[in-house]
């Protein structure tokens, strides 16, 4: 996601003298500092709201950087702002599906080319229709936000989370079969634990499927379908639960 911000991030150092910039938007955890360098920060704010900090490093600063830096970060606050609206998903701030499938997309090329290894965890909620039908369209969307907040906050710098549709989410890890089930049955069990502060009375559980990229799964459809089929199998065996398969062709259900 910071690829948006190459332009704006050259421009900080060319006058700033910065070696490093990196942007910590609110809800994300703060990126490591580098160690033995200086640091200057301003904060990023978008219609009188905080959304985020604007860091710069380096070994030492001239005179003057720290107002640079200010007049940056307006910048770069109108411009995630545009980004958004085109990008996130309204009501969870997740990527859109466009959006996540996009990036998606450039994954698996990065793969094509280097090898680099890729998975898909998609999940669903469990029985949200039910939840609904319930507790009202409002416990639905408390919920929806929940998940995807907590869910982002599992996530790694690299990690992407999208909304796919309704309940159903994406989240595409940059690591292999083994990583991407450890990171899918950690998302459960934190989907499984929340609580929603307007709704404390209503549970709620996802099932989970897990695919990677391999010689057999090599495309961007080809991973969207595997990952499709295990989240199903997750649902038929019981939901509130990962499947996905390991090296080896052998199947790891996991609290089915």
């Amino acid at each position: 996601m910071d690829r948006q911000y190459d332009t704006i991030f050259y421009l900080i150092r060319q006058t700033t003298g910065a070696s490093e910039v990196t942007i910590q938007l609110t809800g994300r955890p703060r990126p490591p500092a580098p160690e033995g360098l200086t640091c200057i920060e301003s904060p990023l704010v978008h219609k009188g709201q905080r959304i985020g900090m604007l860091r710069a490093y380096a070994a030492q600063f001239p005179s003057g950087a720290a107002h640079l830096l200010a007049g940056f970060a307006v910048l770069v606050a109108e411009h995630h702002a545009l980004w958004a609206e085109a990008h996130l998903d309204v009501l969870t701030k997740a990527l859109t599906r466009r959006a996540f499938t996009s990036e998606l997309g450039r994954a698996v090329s990065g793969y094509q080319r280097s090898g680099m290894p890729c998975s898909l965890i998609m999940f669903d909620l469990d029985h949200f229709k039910k939840i609904n039908d319930t507790h009202g369209h409002a416990a639905g969307d408390a919920i929806l936000r929940a998940v995807a907040h907590v869910v982002q906050s599992e996530l790694r710098p690299l990690d992407r989370l999208g909304r796919l549709g309704g309940e159903e989410f994406g989240v595409l890890v940059m690591a292999d079969a083994a990583t991407a089930m450890d990171i899918a049955e950690r998302l459960r069990d934190v989907i499984e634990g929340t609580t929603v502060r307007d709704f404390p009375h209503v549970a709620f559980t996802a099932s989970l499927g897990v695919a990677s990229l391999d010689a057999g799964i090599d495309t961007r459809d080809a991973l969207l379908e595997a990952a499709d089929a295990r989240l199903y199998e997750a649902k038929m065996a019981g939901r509130n639960c990962v499947r996905g398969e390991f090296p080896g062709d052998w199947l790891s259900v996991v609290n089915c």
